[in-house]
């Protein structure tokens, strides 16, 4: 199979899991959702064991990890700020102090975590 329709098929799967996650929640069938989300793993694997051409090198892992970075980065920026923003609005706005400590600490355990794999993969690789 060549990328063009590996690509095609990749997004036939994504719209499938996605209706079909989207039919599970408003019936309230977790199995539904559970499934199809497991088929679409399942479906994935199978295609991409069908692609003959390589399709990672060093430079699209590299691409990759900095991306991920950046969005982990500009997420815990973004979350942290509302949190604190939400915080900051506790007198005015008393119904969100739950959800601005929810931020906060979500951001604090994103931090937490992000230094414990750094630590790993810098001791497994450095």
């Amino acid at each position: 199979m060549n990328r063009k329709n590996y690509q095609f098929f990749r997004v036939l799967i994504i719209i499938f899991v996605a209706s079909t996650v989207a039919l599970g929640v408003s019936l309230g069938s977790l199995v539904l959702a559970g499934l199809s989300f497991g088929m679409g793993i399942v479906l994935s694997i199978f295609l991409r064991r069908k692609l003959d051409e390589v399709t990672e090198d060093e430079r699209t892992k590299v691409i990759s990890g900095d991306a991920s970075r950046m969005a982990m980065i500009l997420f815990l920026v973004v979350i942290t700020v509302v949190g604190i923003v939400v915080l900051a609005l506790k007198n005015v706005f008393p119904q969100y102090t739950q959800a601005g400590i929810t931020l906060c600490d979500a951001s604090g355990l994103l931090v937490i975590l992000y230094t414990g794999t750094y630590w790993y993969y810098n001791k497994k690789y450095g």
